[in-house]
């Protein structure tokens, strides 16, 4: 009996050896796998970008964020591909980024402090840095854009603020710019099923179109030009319906990252990622297109990474890229 319970223990031991030695062979070669992966990627993007990437850029300026109370640790990163375009903004005259700050007071209850902090566009000085205890649903904001026809910045945290000399000067319930009478309606598709575009134009005029992708977003770059992107792929439609161009990065991230005032240009963040559970993000280019050139002009890494996507805005001729990650803030010529 002892025998038979000795070799039942040896081959449930060999057994389990096994079974471990599968595992851990398994998971190498699935590790190896997801590098390879993310390697052939990232040598695609650099190769696709290499006529216009700017591998060491100058900077005009870098402004550290973090004396002015910018966030240490993730919770209330601005890195996040639905906020990182909308949290930074720039006029001819200053720079501006607005952001969170949480706490937590008396009976272990959450607030979230509103910071907004401007900077000269010349040296990246700080000229104002403002907070207040945002008063609405937590989470929702804060975002600043560029700007009203007075030339003010106006952001959205728990209303709408108008902002002068990077002062908050008046609150109100509406947007100050006005609704945009010309609308991009998206029904969105699947696997299988592609997603519609409905442009809706100012005198009421619909044009429709289908497009490969199930899953797309839009922006408008001007009143005659709007942009989806979606399956790594960019695509810029005049207000007709009609593609202007396209460009495609297989297998890529493609996110939208801001336009110029004058609309002749545009940022796209181009990503990698590495597969796994989780993902995480390896690489990321932010990409200056001109409308005109139908093309990309010029192209920068983001070192260091973001947790999603870094910050970006352009200036009003396109001319310089406001873009932060890391809890900095840099100004770059895009014309080396």
């Amino acid at each position: 009996m002892k025998r038979f319970v000795r070799i039942v223990a040896i081959s449930l031991g060999s057994l389990l050896i096994f079974a471990v030695a599968a595992v851990v062979v398994f998971t190498l070669a699935l590790g190896y796998r997801f590098d390879r992966q993310n390697r052939q990627l990232v040598q695609s993007i650099s190769d696709k970008l290499s006529p216009v990437v700017v591998k060491s850029p100058r900077a005009i300026w870098d402004t550290d964020l973090h004396p002015y109370g910018f966030p240490v640790g993730s919770f209330d990163s601005p890195y996040r591909d639905y906020t990182a375009p909308a949290t930074v903004a720039m006029s001819d005259s200053l720079a501006a980024v607005t952001f969170h700050k949480s706490s937590y007071a008396a009976g272990n209850q959450l607030i979230q402090d509103v910071h907004l902090v401007t900077l000269s566009i010349g040296d990246g000085s700080l000229m104002t840095n403002t907070q207040w205890p945002e008063q609405g649903p937590l989470g929702l904001g804060p975002v600043i854009f560029c700007c009203t026809k007075n030339d003010e910045f106006y952001a959205h945290a728990d209303g709408w603020l108008l902002i002068k000399n990077g002062r908050v000067v008046g609150k109100q319930k509406v947007n100050p710019v006005g609704p945009n009478t010309q609308k991009v309606n998206v029904s969105l598709g699947n696997s299988s099923r592609p997603t519609t575009v409905e442009f809706v134009s100012e005198d009421g005029a619909k044009n429709t179109l289908k497009t490969d992708c199930g899953n797309v977003g839009d922006w408008f770059l001007s009143k005659d030009a709007f942009i989806i992107i979606g399956c790594s792929t960019l695509s810029v439609f005049g207000t007709d319906g009609q593609l202007f161009f396209s460009d495609a990065f297989t297998s890529a991230d493609l996110k939208f990252g801001g336009v110029s005032r004058n609309g002749r240009k545009f940022v796209i963040s181009v990503s990698a990622w590495h597969s796994g559970d989780p993902p995480y993000l390896t690489d990321e280019w932010l990409v200056v297109y001109e409308t005109e050139r139908r093309a990309p002009v010029f192209a920068v890494k983001s070192d260091p990474l973001p947790d999603v996507q870094s910050q970006s805005a352009l200036s009003t001729d396109g001319n310089y890229l406001l873009t932060g990650s890391g809890g900095h803030l840099r100004l770059i010529r895009t014309q080396q």
